[in-house]
């Protein structure tokens, strides 16, 4: 009996037990007798993860992580470089223009887009009162006491589609909005915008023949009207308001100053290259000082008008400017335009010792090379008004800076019967000659200014009989005045 148990329980039974039920760890079914499990396929990307890690020695729970971090590795390049592929092929395959709100090309396509057919009918637009850059409005454009403002119908922000000679374009209006409600009432600047138009095709020509097209169209607006730029806080240019061309013949001051400055302007636009030949610098300076109200800005409007110039004015007490920003400005000006500095008197006085003193952020100096330093623009006209040139340092009016000087005085005679004759045109040739006549001889020669006598002539514009029986009495009462202030400025003397 005890050998029988011995039997039983010996390592023969313990094997046959063991094969029998004992599972391997893995908890995979034992491969069949005979069969073959091995490794990977090598020319699999699992099979060459699985033989890098055998010869490196990782486990099996290591290489699964390492084909993990390969293949997403792989998907995040794929998309990382799939979006730089996608960019070439738009590159390759579209043209695209840009235009910001914050540029002046802005206004252009936004009057352009306004007389385009698609939008006119269609059926997401956009109403605005402006067509100016962001922020800008046109100040007397459109605005008249009997009319409404002028409206532009455009298309609306998103996508839009349209036919631009026979090729087809596509339109993108985006206006971003400000992160939060809190973020946008702080925000003081204008809100931007952008506008992408796009076609098919690698060539650029067709946009940009639409943006030259646009360019000229707006520019075609402005062929009877002298536009106006002013320097903003930015030290940039920014358009400020156009008015209708001024006549030369609505300028009252002597025949022979009108003719003589608008004929050297003339000239000087016409002689660049006799400029060039010389190595004298293309720039060409006009001083007009005189009484204030006596046409000096006025005339420089004229002129304007006359010779198809635009105007940019310079303010030197704006505070925002320094000597860098002023020089900015004058080198972005346009090679023919007329850059308007007024009042200069009031901006800087006669030095004492080499020194100036300002009022301003702009130094003496800073306003000399600003005006023909190395960087300064050629082809331009330089006019600077002052009431007080006595006040003026020598070395800003010398010759080639400023090269020519014109007086604009108190209103003489003549002026005063030219005056009169421009405010009545309607009256008969004998009638108009007799008022002016007994107009201009009850007004003092060289008393009163231009703009004096025009205010007197406002008050009385329907009636000049009435004009010519109340201006003797105008006259006395500004004798009185002077006498009373006369005296009044004694008494204070002589307490």
């Amino acid at each position: 009996m005890a050998k029988s148990s011995t039997t039983l329980l010996g390592p023969t039974y313990i094997s046959l037990i063991t094969k029998r039920h004992v599972r391997p760890f893995s908890g995979l079914p034992i491969p069949p007798p005979g069969s073959s499990s091995g490794p990977p396929d090598s020319g699999s990307l699992g099979g060459f993860i699985s033989t890098m890690a055998e010869k490196l020695g990782m486990g099996e729970l290591a290489t699964g992580g390492l084909q993990l971090a390969v293949i997403g590795g792989a998907v995040a390049s794929f998309r990382y470089f799939g979006g730089f592929l996608m960019e070439y092929l738009k590159k390759q395959t579209i043209a695209a223009v840009d235009f910001d709100s914050r540029d002046e090309s802005y206004s252009w396509i936004l009057n352009w887009l306004n007389d385009q057919p698609y939008s006119r009918n269609a059926s997401r637009f956009s109403v605005s009162t402006t067509i100016t850059r962001a922020g800008q409005r046109l100040i007397g454009e459109g605005l008249d006491a009997n009319k409404l403002p002028p409206v532009y119908f455009l298309p609306a922000p998103g996508i839009h589609v349209f036919m631009y000679k026979k090729r087809l374009l596509w339109l993108t209006r985006e206006r971003p909005q400000p992160s939060s409600a809190i973020a946008a009432a702080a925000s003081s600047s204008p809100a931007l915008e952008r506008i992408q138009i796009s076609t098919f095709g690698r060539s650029r020509k067709l946009l940009e023949e639409l943006v030259i097209d646009a360019q000229k169209q707006y520019i075609d607006r402005d062929l009877s009207r002298t536009v106006v730029y002013a320097a903003d806080q930015y030290g940039a240019w920014r358009r400020t308001r156009s008015r209708p061309k001024r006549p030369l013949s609505t300028i009252v001051i002597p025949t022979n100053v009108k003719t003589d400055l608008v004929e050297d302007a003339q000239e000087f636009l016409v002689s660049e290259q006799w400029y060039s030949d010389r190595g004298i610098p293309y720039r060409r300076g006009f001083l007009l000082y005189g009484t204030p109200g006596s046409g000096k800005t006025s005339f420089v409007y004229s002129l304007a008008g006359e010779l198809g110039l635009n105007i940019y004015v310079v303010n030197l007490s704006n505070k925002s400017l320094t000597d860098d920003t002023l020089g900015e400005l004058v080198t972005e000006t346009p090679s023919r335009c007329i850059l308007l500095i007024e009042d200069v008197d009031a901006a800087f006085v006669q030095r004492t010792k080499g020194e100036s003193t300002v009022t301003n952020n702009i130094t003496f100096s800073g306003l000399l090379n600003a005006i023909d330093g190395v960087a300064a623009q050629e082809g331009r006209i330089l006019c600077m008004t002052t009431n007080h040139i006595e006040k003026l340092d020598p070395a800003l009016i010398r010759p080639g800076r400023i090269d020519v000087r014109v007086h604009f005085g108190n209103a003489t005679q003549n002026q005063a019967y030219e005056l009169f004759q421009k405010f009545y045109p309607s009256l008969t040739p004998d009638r108009s000659h007799a008022l002016a006549s007994s107009f201009a001889a009850q007004v003092p020669d060289m008393r009163f200014s231009m703009a004096h006598l025009q205010g007197f002539l406002m008050g009385h514009k329907r009636n000049p009989s009435e004009a010519v029986h109340l201006v003797s009495k105008w006259v006395r009462s500004h004798d009185n005045d002077s006498k009373s202030s006369d005296s009044s400025t004694t008494t204070m003397k002589e307490e």
